[in-house]
């Protein structure tokens, strides 16, 4: 990694929206993990169905924690509170498709639900991280 003393240092507000975005990416990259599991628990991998369920837990509460923290984080950074909404819509839509998931494995024919959600949270998820990218922008 060079320094350049030519150049100017990011303020400290543009390397915070940086690790937004960094968050937001680890959080889409979660959610195709959790796609992996789920196609490795159906071609029988015993392994998959512990992994998809602490996953999908382990994403659940980071979304909710990252949708709280980025209300009081960026409340005053414009587009801040519309990505803390779109964080906010993300943990709620992750915690239907999560109960969804843990309902269907206790025998309720709801994988007919689970299935398409896991696929528009992927679109979600991926209007949060166009949110993030406007983070500190005036539109």
């Amino acid at each position: 990694m060079a320094i350049h003393l030519d150049q100017p240092m990011p303020s400290p507000a543009a390397t915070a929206h940086q690790w937004w975005r960094v968050f937001t990416v680890l959080l889409m990259a979660a959610l195709f993990v959790q796609g992996v599991f789920a196609g490795a628990m159906l071609s029988g991998f015993e392994w998959a169905r512990p992994a998809h369920a602490a996953n999908g837990f382990a994403i659940v509460i980071a979304a909710f924690l990252a949708s709280l923290l980025s209300f009081v984080a960026l409340r005053r950074t414009p587009n801040g509170v519309k990505y803390g909404f779109t964080l906010l819509a993300l943990a709620i839509v992750i915690f239907v498709q999560f109960a969804l998931g843990r309902l269907a494995a206790r025998g309720a024919n709801l994988m007919w639900l689970h299935v398409p959600l896991g696929v528009a949270l992927v679109g979600l998820a991926g209007q949060a991280m166009a949110r993030a990218r406007l983070l500190g922008h005036h539109n």
